[in-house]
């Protein structure tokens, strides 16, 4: 029936057939964009609020117990003293944050992390010169935070080198 459909000089403009659309978007996708907007906002801003706050571990508070004095009806005991507890080591979390950074510098990128009285340095670059010197010079700074050792483990999981502190 090829008589019976319009000629080429008739179109029929009332049907669709492209993908442009003039109408603009309604109001529940404008509040699905507004929603998804806030939401990114937040995670952001709750990333950066919590960023590291695993790594940081919160000074235990300091507790004193006072010790009553009690008149003691013996003469031949001693009073004994409440000795001082040690200071809690120093936060080695800012030297590792340090180290990181000075690696980051250079472009030659690990993660450092304390296990024990060990400092671990995750990296794809130790075997590199450049890497070990600054591992070695964050040595002294290492020491004082309670480190002994320092090893620098390959992604794989294979310790490439370690040293002692």
């Amino acid at each position: 029936m090829p008589g019976a459909a319009p000629s080429r000089a008739q179109r029929d403009t009332a049907q669709g057939g492209g993908t442009a659309v003039d109408e603009p978007p309604s109001r529940l996708a404008r509040g699905a964009l507004v929603v998804a907007g806030v939401a990114v906002v937040a995670a952001v801003i709750a990333l950066i609020a919590t960023r590291g706050s695993a790594r940081r571990r919160a000074e235990p508070a300091q507790v004193t117990a006072a010790v009553p004095q009690v008149a003691s009806a013996r003469v031949d005991e001693v009073p004994v003293t409440p000795t001082e507890a040690p200071p809690p080591p120093p936060d080695p979390w800012p030297v590792l944050d340090r180290l990181e950074g000075a690696l980051a510098a250079e472009r030659l990128y690990g993660k450092a992390s304390m296990r024990g009285d060990r400092v671990e340095v995750r990296s794809s670059f130790c075997d590199d010169a450049r890497a070990q010197a600054i591992i070695d010079g964050a040595r002294s700074a290492l020491r004082g935070v309670g480190a002994t050792s320092l090893a620098c483990v390959a992604p794989h999981g294979g310790v490439v080198f370690v040293r002692t502190l």
